[in-house]
C-alpha cells in the first residue's frame, strides 16, 4: 500500500477511478482535502446544496445578479441537487472565478471534474469495445463474389464502425477536457495554499491517476520537501522514478 502515514491521516478516497485507472497503484485521499468520490457521489445525487432552491430560480438569481458568486454558487447547489452535474460544473467554475480563494469550493469543483473525467473514459471504453466488434463483423465475410465483381465495404459494418469510432472520438476528446480541468483545479488549489501538504498530495494523485505524468512529478517532488516518515519517502520516490521511465521512448535506458 503506498503513502501509509498520509493514508492514515484520511479517508479512502478515488474508488471509482482505482477501477479504471490504478493498474496497482492505490490511490487515496488526504484529510479534508482529499478527492473523496464517495462523497462526490453522495452529493451528486443531491445530499448537498439548498433544499429548497430551484434550478429556475437560481437561474433567475444570476441573470438578475451576475457579477454576485453567491447566485452562481445557489445555481450550482441547484443544479447538482437535479444530477444535472455538467450544468453544475459551470456554475461551480464561474462561481470559483468569481471567489477564487474558496478552497472548500475548489476541491469539490475538482472533485466533479474526476467523476466527469472517470465518466467520459467509461464512455470512450465502451465505444472502443464496440468500434472493434464492429470491424470484427466485416471478417465474416460472405462467399466470394463472381470473378470480375467487385467486393465492396459491407455497409452495415461500414456504418456500425463509424459511428462507434465518432463516440468514441467524442469520449475521447471529453475526457482529455475534464482531466485537465481537474489538474488545472488543484494546481489552482495548490498556488492558494503553496505549503499545504494534503493540497500538493491531492494534485500529485489527480494527475497522476489522470495520466498527466509531467505535472504528477512535480506535485510528488514538490511534496518530498515536506516532513515525512522514511517509508513514504520512500514510496514516494519509487513512484517518481516509474512515472520517470514511463515517460522515455520505447527501448530507452
Amino acid at each position: 500500500m503506498f503513502f501509509p502515514r498520509l493514508r492514515n491521516q484520511a479517508k479512502w478516497a478515488f474508488v471509482l477511478l482505482i477501477v479504471v485507472f490504478a493498474g496497482g497503484f492505490v490511490f487515496l485521499g488526504v484529510g479534508s482535502g482529499g478527492l473523496d468520490l464517495g462523497q462526490l457521489l453522495r452529493d451528486a445525487f443531491g445530499n448537498k446544496g439548498s433544499s429548497s432552491a430551484s434550478v429556475s430560480k437560481a437561474q433567475q438569481n444570476v441573470r438578475a445578479h451576475p457579477t454576485q458568486p453567491a447566485a452562481y454558487r445557489q445555481l450550482a447547489d441547484a443544479l447538482e441537487k437535479k444530477g444535472r452535474i455538467e450544468e453544475a460544473i459551470t456554475a461551480w467554475t464561474q462561481y470559483t472565478r468569481l471567489n477564487a480563494k474558496d478552497v472548500s469550493s475548489l476541491r469539490h469543483l475538482g472533485d466533479l471534474e474526476l467523476g466527469q473525467a472517470d465518466r467520459y473514459l467509461r464512455e470512450a471504453q465502451l465505444a472502443s469495445l464496440a468500434q472493434q466488434e464492429a470491424s470484427a463483423g466485416s471478417r465474416f465475410t460472405p462467399s466470394p463474389p463472381a470473378p470480375g465483381t467487385a467486393l465492396g465495404p459491407d455497409p452495415i459494418t461500414s456504418a456500425a464502425t463509424t459511428k462507434a469510432s465518432a463516440a468514441f472520438q467524442a469520449a475521447a476528446g471529453k475526457y482529455q477536457t475534464a482531466a485537465q480541468r481537474a489538474v488545472s483545479t488543484y494546481q489552482s488549489i495548490v498556488k492558494l495554499r503553496p505549503d499545504d501538504q494534503q493540497a500538493v498530495f491531492s494534485l500529485a494523485q489527480a494527475a497522476d491517476t489522470l495520466n498527466q505524468p509531467v505535472v504528477a512529478i512535480r506535485a510528488y517532488k514538490r511534496l518530498l520537501g515536506f516532513q515525512l516518515d522514511p517509508s513514504t519517502r520512500a514510496q514516494i520516490r519509487a513512484r517518481i522514478k516509474a512515472l520517470q521511465q514511463s515517460q522515455l521512448p520505447a527501448g530507452g535506458g
